[in-house]
């Protein structure tokens, strides 16, 4: 605590406390409030505000130790009651080892709210626990007039058939199964370009868009990606497409000294859904073999990630030795540690903050 919250407090964040200490997790409701409290106490010595303190109860597996859900719950509300602080839950852990888990998570969460849980950590893919979400907002009260419940059970009741066989809206709600189908149908009767163009991309670039309005987010740009990629994929079963028709290459690395490869490989699915032939070299790649591979396939645009402050020297490396032997090769540069103005002082051409910039840095090279 010592070192996180001076940090915090620094740069305004939000801080999230573990009911946890040396002892490890506590079996009693009580000893939760007691480390919750603790927290709390120590955050204002560091003028950390309440408000800016989420604790999260923690949770044991049901099938191993069934007595500590139970004291999950009862912690939630202790902490409610004598904190009125915020308080936060990955719910999943309770149904490890247990058959059927998305029914014991979704009951397990209604209960947690019940038990006056803020936020939770859930898969919102699990449309039956969405669904149940919804429910649960109505009989509480918290869902005005039903408003949300209506809209969601009611949009679309008219046309769901035309949804359903709708590639479109397949690769809008990330349906992977879904949309390999209905693209194996319309192979039946479309020309394979033609599905690319005249569907798979404007419905990628609609996503990517939403992405950039904050009508999406992170989780559903992916869901919607993959779903592409399965689409994609039957195509190229079908009728080798990609393998009659030239695609432009790009390269993509993390660069030497850097492991850290989520954000990387965002981009690559993204890049691919887009017909780019990505080439892709893993993490901790050393310069010389990022040139080698650049020489290999003549690339024209490079892609480099770093996500730690101390392996930007290995991508100002990597752009420096680019430079010397490949000079007409462009390269973009992204990770959470990079900035605009840092990528301009390490050289490199384009500075991408997420997969969506990847994509039309691309697009304004490859015309």
């Amino acid at each position: 605590m010592n070192e996180v919250f001076p940090l915090a407090k620094k740069y305004g964040a939000l801080v999230i406390g573990l009911t946890l200490d040396e002892e490890g997790l506590p079996k009693t409701a009580e000893k939760r409030l007691e480390i919750a409290k603790k927290i709390v106490k120590e955050a204002r010595k560091h003028c950390i505000e309440k408000k800016n303190i989420i604790i999260d109860c923690l949770t044991l597996t049901a099938s191993a130790q069934q007595d500590q859900a139970l004291e999950t719950l009862r912690g939630i509300k202790l902490i409610k009651e004598e904190l009125a602080i915020k308080t936060v839950l990955g719910i999943s852990n309770i149904s490890y080892g247990l058959p059927n888990r998305e029914l014991v998570n979704q009951v397990f969460l209604i209960q947690a709210i019940q038990n006056g849980l803020d936020s939770a950590i859930v898969n919102s893919g699990d449309k039956n626990l969405m669904n149940a979400l919804l429910v649960n907002n109505v009989l509480l009260g918290t869902d005005n007039n039903a408003k949300a419940y209506i809209t969601h059970f009611s949009e679309g009741s008219n046309n769901v058939v035309e949804k359903v066989n709708d590639l479109s809206y397949a690769v809008h709600k990330g349906l992977k199964v879904t949309a390999a189908e209905i693209t194996a149908d319309l192979l039946k009767q479309h020309q394979p370009l033609e599905i690319v163009n005249d569907i798979l991309i404007p419905r990628l670039n609609k996503v990517g868009q939403e992405y950039e309005e904050r009508k999406i987010y992170l989780p559903q740009l992916i869901q919607a990606a993959e779903a592409a990629k399965a689409s994609f994929s039957v195509i190229n079963k079908a009728l080798s497409v990609f393998k009659e028709v030239k695609r432009d290459k790009i390269v993509l690395a993390t660069v030497e000294g850097d492991i850290h490869d989520i954000g990387k490989n965002i981009v690559k699915i993204l890049l691919e859904n887009y017909s780019y032939d990505v080439i892709d070299l893993g993490k901790d790649v050393s310069p010389d073999e990022i040139l080698k591979e650049c020489k290999k396939h003549n690339i024209r645009l490079l892609g480099l990630s770093a996500l730690m402050t101390s392996t930007v020297e290995s991508m100002e490396r990597t752009i420096s030795l680019i430079r010397e032997e490949m000079p007409c090769v462009k390269i973009m540069v992204g990770g959470a540690v990079l900035t605009e103005q840092y990528a301009k002082e390490i050289d490199a051409d384009y500075y991408s903050k997420d997969a969506q910039g990847a994509v039309k840095i691309a697009k304004s090279i490859f015309k």
